[in-house]
Protein backbone atom coordinates (compact mmCIF):
# COMPACT_ATOMS: atom_id res chain seq x y z
CA UNK A 1 0.00 0.00 0.00
CA UNK A 2 1.34 3.42 -0.93
CA UNK A 3 2.10 5.71 1.94
CA UNK A 4 -0.13 8.78 2.21
CA UNK A 5 1.67 12.07 1.86
CA UNK A 6 1.48 14.38 4.84
CA UNK A 7 1.07 18.04 4.03
CA UNK A 8 3.53 20.24 5.85
CA UNK A 9 2.33 23.57 7.20
CA UNK A 10 3.34 26.53 5.07
CA UNK A 11 5.62 27.89 7.75
CA UNK A 12 7.71 24.74 7.86
CA UNK A 13 8.31 24.96 4.13
CA UNK A 14 9.23 28.63 4.26
CA UNK A 15 12.86 29.67 4.49
CA UNK A 16 14.44 31.03 7.61
CA UNK A 17 16.54 34.17 7.67
CA UNK A 18 19.58 33.82 5.46
CA UNK A 19 18.31 30.71 3.67
CA UNK A 20 18.80 30.46 -0.07
CA UNK A 21 15.76 31.47 -2.11
CA UNK A 22 14.54 28.42 -4.00
CA UNK A 23 13.35 29.26 -7.50
CA UNK A 24 10.56 26.69 -7.47
CA UNK A 25 7.36 27.34 -9.42
CA UNK A 26 5.24 25.39 -6.91
CA UNK A 27 6.87 27.01 -3.90
CA UNK A 28 6.51 30.49 -5.36
CA UNK A 29 2.82 30.04 -6.21
CA UNK A 30 2.04 28.55 -2.80
CA UNK A 31 3.86 31.36 -1.02
CA UNK A 32 2.02 34.08 -2.90
CA UNK A 33 -1.38 32.47 -2.34
CA UNK A 34 -0.78 31.97 1.39
CA UNK A 35 0.62 35.46 1.84
CA UNK A 36 -2.51 36.93 0.20
CA UNK A 37 -4.73 34.93 2.57
CA UNK A 38 -2.78 36.09 5.61
CA UNK A 39 -2.83 39.69 4.43
CA UNK A 40 -6.64 39.57 4.16
CA UNK A 41 -6.94 37.92 7.58
CA UNK A 42 -4.72 40.62 9.06
CA UNK A 43 -6.84 43.43 7.59
CA UNK A 44 -10.03 41.76 8.84
CA UNK A 45 -8.56 41.26 12.30
CA UNK A 46 -7.45 44.88 12.59
CA UNK A 47 -10.77 46.26 11.32
CA UNK A 48 -13.25 43.96 13.02
CA UNK A 49 -11.31 42.88 16.13
CA UNK A 50 -8.78 45.65 16.85
CA UNK A 51 -8.32 44.49 20.45
CA UNK A 52 -7.48 40.91 19.51
CA UNK A 53 -3.72 41.40 19.64
CA UNK A 54 -3.14 37.67 20.11
CA UNK A 55 -4.73 36.81 16.77
CA UNK A 56 -2.92 39.71 15.08
CA UNK A 57 0.42 38.50 16.45
CA UNK A 58 -0.26 34.94 15.24
CA UNK A 59 -0.87 36.22 11.72
CA UNK A 60 2.16 38.51 11.77
CA UNK A 61 4.34 35.71 13.13
CA UNK A 62 3.35 33.39 10.30
CA UNK A 63 3.97 36.12 7.72
CA UNK A 64 7.35 36.78 9.28
CA UNK A 65 8.16 33.05 9.30
CA UNK A 66 7.47 33.05 5.57
CA UNK A 67 9.92 35.88 5.13
CA UNK A 68 7.57 38.85 5.42
CA UNK A 69 6.83 41.38 2.70
CA UNK A 70 10.41 41.22 1.47
CA UNK A 71 10.10 37.49 0.75
CA UNK A 72 6.73 38.04 -0.93
CA UNK A 73 8.26 40.69 -3.18
CA UNK A 74 11.12 38.42 -4.13
CA UNK A 75 8.61 35.72 -5.02
CA UNK A 76 6.66 38.23 -7.14
CA UNK A 77 9.90 39.31 -8.80
CA UNK A 78 10.58 35.69 -9.72
CA UNK A 79 7.02 35.33 -11.00
CA UNK A 80 7.54 38.26 -13.38
CA UNK A 81 10.70 36.81 -14.91
CA UNK A 82 10.72 35.90 -18.60
CA UNK A 83 10.52 32.19 -17.92
CA UNK A 84 7.24 32.82 -16.05
CA UNK A 85 5.63 34.77 -18.90
CA UNK A 86 6.96 38.27 -18.34
CA UNK A 87 5.26 41.32 -16.86
CA UNK A 88 1.77 42.66 -17.53
CA UNK A 89 3.08 45.93 -19.02
CA UNK A 90 3.26 44.12 -22.38
CA UNK A 91 -0.53 43.94 -22.59
CA UNK A 92 -0.82 47.66 -21.83
CA UNK A 93 1.70 48.60 -24.54
CA UNK A 94 -0.16 46.51 -27.09
CA UNK A 95 -3.49 48.08 -26.12
CA UNK A 96 -2.00 51.58 -26.40
CA UNK A 97 -0.65 50.81 -29.86
CA UNK A 98 -3.90 49.33 -31.17
CA UNK A 99 -6.92 50.63 -29.27
CA UNK A 100 -5.49 54.03 -28.30
CA UNK A 101 -3.36 54.91 -31.30
CA UNK A 102 -5.21 58.16 -32.04
CA UNK A 103 -5.07 59.18 -28.38
CA UNK A 104 -1.37 58.39 -28.13
CA UNK A 105 -0.56 60.19 -31.41
CA UNK A 106 -2.27 63.41 -30.29
CA UNK A 107 -1.05 63.32 -26.68
CA UNK A 108 1.93 65.25 -25.42
CA UNK A 109 5.03 63.09 -25.34
CA UNK A 110 6.39 61.38 -23.45
CA UNK A 111 3.44 59.78 -21.69
CA UNK A 112 3.74 59.87 -17.89
CA UNK A 113 3.03 56.53 -16.20
CA UNK A 114 2.64 55.87 -12.47
CA UNK A 115 3.49 52.20 -11.98
CA UNK A 116 2.07 51.23 -8.58
CA UNK A 117 3.44 48.08 -6.97
CA UNK A 118 6.29 47.86 -9.45
CA UNK A 119 8.35 44.68 -9.19
CA UNK A 120 10.94 45.73 -11.76
CA UNK A 121 12.06 49.34 -12.44
CA UNK A 122 12.54 48.93 -16.19
CA UNK A 123 9.27 47.44 -17.48
CA UNK A 124 8.89 50.40 -19.84
CA UNK A 125 12.55 50.93 -20.69
CA UNK A 126 12.10 49.60 -24.23
CA UNK A 127 9.52 52.34 -24.83
CA UNK A 128 11.35 55.23 -23.15
CA UNK A 129 11.19 57.32 -26.33
CA UNK A 130 7.47 57.85 -25.68
CA UNK A 131 6.88 56.65 -22.09
CA UNK A 132 8.35 57.85 -18.80
CA UNK A 133 7.45 55.62 -15.86
CA UNK A 134 7.59 56.37 -12.15
CA UNK A 135 7.73 52.99 -10.35
CA UNK A 136 6.66 52.87 -6.68
CA UNK A 137 6.17 50.07 -4.17
CA UNK A 138 5.67 49.43 -0.46
CA UNK A 139 8.83 47.38 -0.26
CA UNK A 140 11.03 48.01 -3.31
CA UNK A 141 13.40 45.29 -4.46
CA UNK A 142 15.46 47.73 -6.53
CA UNK A 143 16.96 51.14 -5.68
CA UNK A 144 15.30 52.69 -8.75
CA UNK A 145 11.83 51.91 -7.36
CA UNK A 146 10.57 54.60 -4.97
CA UNK A 147 9.38 53.39 -1.57
CA UNK A 148 5.81 54.62 -1.30
CA UNK A 149 2.42 53.54 0.05
CA UNK A 150 0.00 54.52 -2.71
CA UNK A 151 -2.98 54.70 -0.35
CA UNK A 152 -1.12 57.33 1.70
CA UNK A 153 0.52 59.06 -1.23
CA UNK A 154 -0.42 62.74 -1.35
CA UNK A 155 -1.50 64.23 -4.69
CA UNK A 156 0.90 66.84 -6.05
CA UNK A 157 1.03 69.07 -9.10
CA UNK A 158 2.65 66.18 -10.96
CA UNK A 159 0.02 64.29 -12.95
CA UNK A 160 0.08 61.15 -15.04
CA UNK A 161 -1.43 59.95 -18.29
CA UNK A 162 -1.73 56.40 -16.99
CA UNK A 163 -1.96 54.88 -13.51
CA UNK A 164 -1.11 51.17 -13.42
CA UNK A 165 -2.57 48.90 -10.75
CA UNK A 166 -1.31 45.52 -11.89
CA UNK A 167 -2.02 42.80 -9.29
CA UNK A 168 -2.11 45.49 -6.60
CA UNK A 169 -5.77 45.86 -5.63
CA UNK A 170 -6.12 42.15 -4.86
CA UNK A 171 -3.11 42.35 -2.51
CA UNK A 172 -4.86 44.94 -0.32
CA UNK A 173 -6.58 43.01 2.46
CA UNK A 174 -9.54 45.25 3.25
CA UNK A 175 -12.36 45.66 0.64
CA UNK A 176 -12.84 49.34 1.61
CA UNK A 177 -9.15 50.05 1.12
CA UNK A 178 -9.46 48.50 -2.34
CA UNK A 179 -12.28 50.91 -3.11
CA UNK A 180 -10.26 53.82 -1.76
CA UNK A 181 -7.35 52.79 -3.96
CA UNK A 182 -9.54 52.95 -7.07
CA UNK A 183 -10.89 56.37 -6.04
CA UNK A 184 -7.37 57.58 -5.22
CA UNK A 185 -6.13 56.88 -8.75
CA UNK A 186 -8.17 59.84 -10.00
CA UNK A 187 -6.06 62.24 -7.91
CA UNK A 188 -3.01 61.40 -10.01
CA UNK A 189 -4.47 61.51 -13.50
CA UNK A 190 -4.66 64.56 -15.72
CA UNK A 191 -8.14 66.08 -15.62
CA UNK A 192 -10.49 64.76 -18.32
CA UNK A 193 -10.77 68.33 -19.66
CA UNK A 194 -7.06 68.33 -20.62
CA UNK A 195 -7.35 67.26 -24.25
CA UNK A 196 -3.69 66.69 -25.11
CA UNK A 197 -3.16 64.15 -22.33
CA UNK A 198 -4.39 60.62 -21.68
CA UNK A 199 -6.53 59.77 -18.65
CA UNK A 200 -6.19 56.01 -18.29
CA UNK A 201 -6.31 53.42 -15.51
CA UNK A 202 -4.71 50.06 -16.20
CA UNK A 203 -6.14 47.45 -13.83
CA UNK A 204 -5.03 43.82 -13.63
CA UNK A 205 -6.62 41.29 -11.27
CA UNK A 206 -6.34 37.52 -10.86
CA UNK A 207 -9.11 36.05 -13.01
CA UNK A 208 -10.83 34.28 -10.06
CA UNK A 209 -11.46 37.73 -8.52
CA UNK A 210 -13.75 38.41 -11.49
CA UNK A 211 -15.19 35.09 -12.56
CA UNK A 212 -15.35 33.13 -9.30
CA UNK A 213 -16.21 35.58 -6.51
CA UNK A 214 -19.46 35.76 -4.56
CA UNK A 215 -19.21 39.55 -4.54
CA UNK A 216 -17.72 40.47 -7.89
CA UNK A 217 -18.31 39.90 -11.59
CA UNK A 218 -17.32 41.60 -14.83
CA UNK A 219 -20.64 43.47 -15.07
CA UNK A 220 -20.47 44.49 -11.40
CA UNK A 221 -16.97 45.89 -11.89
CA UNK A 222 -18.05 47.78 -15.02
CA UNK A 223 -20.93 49.46 -13.17
CA UNK A 224 -18.75 50.27 -10.17
CA UNK A 225 -16.02 51.83 -12.29
CA UNK A 226 -18.51 53.88 -14.30
CA UNK A 227 -19.95 55.29 -11.07
CA UNK A 228 -16.59 56.83 -10.15
CA UNK A 229 -15.86 58.31 -13.57
CA UNK A 230 -14.29 55.41 -15.44
CA UNK A 231 -17.26 55.06 -17.76
CA UNK A 232 -15.30 53.94 -20.82
CA UNK A 233 -13.64 50.54 -20.79
CA UNK A 234 -11.33 50.82 -23.78
CA UNK A 235 -10.42 47.16 -23.72
CA UNK A 236 -10.55 44.11 -21.48
CA UNK A 237 -9.15 40.63 -21.84
CA UNK A 238 -9.27 37.42 -19.83
CA UNK A 239 -6.26 35.11 -20.01
CA UNK A 240 -6.09 31.77 -18.21
CA UNK A 241 -5.07 33.45 -14.97
CA UNK A 242 -5.55 37.20 -15.25
CA UNK A 243 -8.20 39.81 -16.05
CA UNK A 244 -6.89 42.91 -17.85
CA UNK A 245 -8.78 46.21 -18.03
CA UNK A 246 -7.95 49.56 -19.55
CA UNK A 247 -10.33 52.32 -18.44
CA UNK A 248 -10.60 55.93 -19.56
CA UNK A 249 -11.31 58.55 -16.91
CA UNK A 250 -14.22 60.53 -18.36
CA UNK A 251 -15.63 62.64 -15.51
CA UNK A 252 -14.81 63.69 -11.96
CA UNK A 253 -17.78 62.06 -10.26
CA UNK A 254 -18.46 61.76 -6.55
CA UNK A 255 -19.65 58.22 -5.82
CA UNK A 256 -23.38 58.25 -5.09
CA UNK A 257 -24.00 54.51 -5.11
CA UNK A 258 -22.99 52.46 -2.09
CA UNK A 259 -21.09 49.46 -3.39
CA UNK A 260 -21.36 47.06 -0.47
CA UNK A 261 -20.02 43.58 0.08
CA UNK A 262 -23.15 41.80 -1.04
CA UNK A 263 -23.51 38.39 -2.63
CA UNK A 264 -24.54 38.81 -6.25
CA UNK A 265 -27.59 36.75 -7.27
CA UNK A 266 -25.79 35.15 -10.20
CA UNK A 267 -22.76 34.37 -8.06
CA UNK A 268 -24.48 32.29 -5.38
CA UNK A 269 -23.29 28.77 -4.66
CA UNK A 270 -20.35 26.99 -3.13
CA UNK A 271 -16.77 26.94 -4.29
CA UNK A 272 -16.51 30.70 -4.79
CA UNK A 273 -14.02 33.09 -3.22
CA UNK A 274 -14.69 36.23 -1.16
CA UNK A 275 -12.95 38.90 -3.21
CA UNK A 276 -14.86 42.17 -2.91
CA UNK A 277 -14.44 45.89 -3.46
CA UNK A 278 -16.42 48.28 -1.28
CA UNK A 279 -17.02 51.95 -2.13
CA UNK A 280 -19.06 54.13 0.22
CA UNK A 281 -20.51 57.50 -0.77
CA UNK A 282 -18.84 60.42 1.06
CA UNK A 283 -21.74 60.75 3.51
CA UNK A 284 -21.36 57.09 4.49
CA UNK A 285 -17.59 57.21 4.90
CA UNK A 286 -16.38 57.14 8.47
Amino acid sequence: MAKSRVKKPITSAAPTSGAKFKRSRVETARLIRRFHVLNKELAKCRNEHPKDTVKEKQILDEMEAMGGLDWYQRASQLGQSKERGGDSSKWLIQALKTECKAMVDTAKKPLQVLDVGAVQPDNYKAYQSWIQAKPIDLNPQHPDIEKQDFLRMQPTDAKFDIVCLSLVVNFVGDPRDRGQMLLHTRNFLFSPVVKDRLHLLYLVLPLPCIDNSRYMSHDHLMAMMASIGYSHCIKHHFSKKLAYYLFEYKANLRPKTAWKKKILPQQEGGGRNNFAIVIDPPSATK
